[in-house]
């Protein structure tokens, strides 16, 4: 067998690896496209844009919700159209991972910060999408109080700004249509 026998079945395979390439990379549609419809009508980008976002308790709720918000619309913009509203709860726990034994201080710790949530429509109250997500935010604790304290507060801004990612991208996969 020469050498330009053997690459015709290597280049028949190539070219059907490419076509099958071809074919199947026109089914795919991007998430937040302008023509990817919603379950509640238009596309998945402007039926986010209809989220209200009511305030949330507590400091990683405020940061929760404003990096929803901004996640979700951008502008803020209050007279926006609202068809959905999400209510959101938000709950954190510490966990101590390793202890100086010398002076019997916690050296580090772990939050854990948990959202849970749900999407509803507000003309008839109906559940669109609902989750409970958890994120772990470690942090550093020293003998200074107030860097231990500064450090808490940086882990809960992280944790609540990571969730708010997540439950974007759980909101946006729920809403296709």
């Amino acid at each position: 067998m020469s050498s330009s026998e053997a690459a015709l079945p290597r280049r028949t395979l190539l070219a059907a690896v490419l076509f099958a390439a071809a074919l199947g990379g026109g089914c795919f549609q991007p998430l937040y496209s302008d023509y990817t419809s919603s379950t509640v009508g238009g596309s998945v980008k402007t039926a986010m844009r209809s989220i209200e976002i009511p305030e949330i308790k507590g400091l990683m709720g405020h940061y929760f919700r404003n990096e929803l918000v901004f996640e979700l619309d951008g502008s803020g913009d209050p007279d926006a159209q609202k068809k959905l509203r999400l209510e959101a709860t938000m709950s954190e726990s510490v966990e101590v991972v390793t202890v100086d034994y010398a002076n019997g201080r916690a050296d580090s710790a772990v939050l854990v910060a948990t959202a849970t949530w749900k999407l509803v429509r507000i003309d008839d109250g109906k559940v669109v999408s609902s989750g409970t997500n958890s994120i772990r935010s470690p942090y550093e604790r020293s003998s200074q109080r107030f860097s231990t304290v500064r450090a808490a507060r940086d882990a809960q801004i992280r944790a609540a700004k990571n969730l708010a990612t997540i439950v974007r991208g759980q909101i946006a996969a729920d809403l296709v249509s």
